[in-house]
């Protein structure tokens, strides 16, 4: 079975509530947008990895092949600095970097969009992500998708450049 189809099982599976043409649409598209590369890459490391952000419920999975590794609390964008759907994956990672724009540390930092959206450390991750989900969205990010330092650290060091980023309205469901 190929890996391509494996990951829409695993996909049309594991979602809670989905429209169904919507998310079929999105794993099809993510399975011909990966470069041989990722795929080769999957065979040493156990699986292919991939990030998903789950907007709504302010949530992050870190996938290796079928297997859920990692789920962190995250905060997203705000209204008028939203962080948009779509598939993307890393292109640049920093250990250590501070925002151009606004003058903030960002520890952990991994790009996935050349307009500066990207995975990275953030104070009062938890919290902020709680609120954002809860209660109201004015408390989110400047569009990127912040975890605690611990956090970013681990996935910082489990993913690689050309990891795909996937971000979604909803929730994956184990």
């Amino acid at each position: 079975m190929s890996i391509c189809y494996k990951t829409i099982i695993m996909g049309v599976a594991t979602m809670r509530s989905f429209n169904g043409t919507t998310l079929l649409v999105l794993l099809v598209t993510i399975c011909l947008a990966l470069p041989a590369s990722i795929l080769a890459s999957g065979e040493k490391t156990g699986g292919l990895k991939i990030i998903y952000v789950a907007i709504d419920d302010q949530k992050l999975f870190a996938w290796e092949g079928n297997k859920l590794l990692y789920e962190f609390d995250v905060v997203t964008g705000r209204p008028g600095k939203e962080t948009h759907p779509g598939v993307f994956k890393i292109f640049s990672k920093h250990a250590d970097y501070t925002s151009k724009t606004y003058g903030s540390p960002m520890p952990y930092t991994m790009f996935f969009t050349k307009d500066g959206k990207a995975l990275h450390g953030t104070q009062w991750a938890t919290l902020r992500s709680y609120v954002h989900a809860y209660i109201t969205e004015s408390v989110g990010s400047h569009g990127c998708v912040g975890l605690t330092s611990e956090n970013a650290k681990i996935l910082f060091d489990w993913a690689p450049e050309q990891t795909r980023v996937v971000i979604l309205e909803e929730e994956p469901d184990e």
